[in-house]
């Protein structure tokens, strides 16, 4: 009988084991239930000789929309396409923290106004950071970028 014990108590070891490592924490990243949606707008600034001449809105189709899994570093951990008509989603999230990113266009006229050869663009991130939860649908609405 007491081997038998020594045999049951092992093995509700092994077991309590195995329940308390398969309930550790999910971290950010993909496998949950939760997703991030949202819509591009471009409004892209037309300049004739460095002077702002128009500027023109259209959906974001093809601009690339990047996110961050949870607060460790801001490298990003994956990066969509939005669609023709600028939407995207990013799909089954882990409850956590997420930083969604994409870049603003800034133009930066040069010295030389005859020629505009050394007119320039440098690119401004525009980012939001969410708290999702288990089977959230945060909308980020329309974000509006600048080329």
């Amino acid at each position: 009988k007491n081997l038998e014990m020594k045999k049951i108590s092992f093995f509700a070891l092994i077991i309590s084991s195995i329940l308390i490592l398969s309930a550790c924490k999910k971290y950010e990243g993909v496998g949950g239930r939760s997703k991030i949606v949202g819509k591009l707008t471009v409004n892209e600034k037309l300049y004739i000789n460095g002077v702002l001449a128009q500027t023109v809105s259209y959906p974001g189709s093809t601009e690339d929309v990047y996110i961050v899994y949870g607060t460790q570093d801001s490298i990003f951990d994956d990066k969509i396409e939005c669609n023709y008509d600028g939407a995207f989603s990013f799909n089954n999230l882990f409850p956590g923290t997420y930083t969604v990113f994409t870049y603003n266009e800034v133009f930066n006229t040069g010295n030389n106004v005859t020629n505009n050869d050394d007119d320039y663009y440098t690119k401004v991130p525009v980012k939001f950071t969410i708290e999702v939860g288990k089977n959230d649908v945060i909308d980020l609405g329309e974000i509006i970028v600048t080329r």
